[in-house]
């Protein structure tokens, strides 16, 4: 105890308490507002990347630390080849892998779990500027996905880049629901329909 302190009372907590936020217990976005809203734009946000030869325990202390459930994988010349989620790491497949190949589980690499780019779902950028924030959550959940890319495409050359993110997660926390929640789907995709007609 460090002397001229008093200590000060405590105050026993009652169950189902709120929390206070800025925004107050409502939530930061609707269904109805513009999609880019819950888009991780990286415009204004640097993604956070991973070498493929990186072992998927330092990926995986990358997202902790960075508080990221998904990595872009990058190649040659910083070009984007693929992603790595929290769940890929964390699933049966890199114990599955470690068994049937005989490695150890902490010498698994990132390209042996990762999802190739030409595998992971992409939305347009000109269809973001145009949808809602319920048009993200039923893409989402129709593509079974918990992220989606967004992309950039060059009118003149055709060339594309990654423009951002959506996650489920991110959406989930500025809706103040889970819309990965089956309960949540049953009225969210009702309500998505009715406000967005």
């Amino acid at each position: 105890m460090i002397e001229g302190y008093a200590v000060l009372p405590h105050v026993p907590l009652k169950p189902g308490i709120p929390c206070i936020t800025p925004n107050g217990l409502r939530p930061l976005v609707h269904v109805h507002d513009t999609a880019t809203r819950v888009m991780t734009d990286f415009r204004q946000i640097t993604p956070v990347i991973v070498e493929p030869r990186s072992k998927i325990t330092s990926a995986l202390d990358k997202m902790k630390e960075k508080g990221v459930r998904l990595l872009l994988v990058t190649g040659r010349d910083d070009h984007i080849i693929g992603i790595i989620t929290a769940t890929d790491i964390q699933n049966e497949s890199p114990i599955r892998l470690a068994q049937e190949s005989g490695i150890l589980y902490g010498d698994i690499r990132v390209e042996m779990i990762m999802t190739p780019l030409e595998e992971v779902g992409a939305i347009d950028m000109r269809s973001v500027s145009d949808a809602c924030v319920g048009h993200i959550v039923n893409t989402l959940r129709s593509l079974e996905r918990h992220h989606a890319l967004v992309v950039e495409v060059d009118r003149k050359t055709g060339q594309q880049a990654i423009r951002g993110l959506f996650s489920t997660t991110h959406i989930s926390k500025l809706l103040g629901q889970d819309i990965t929640d089956p309960e949540y789907a049953a009225h969210s995709f009702a309500e998505v329909h009715r406000e967005l007609g």
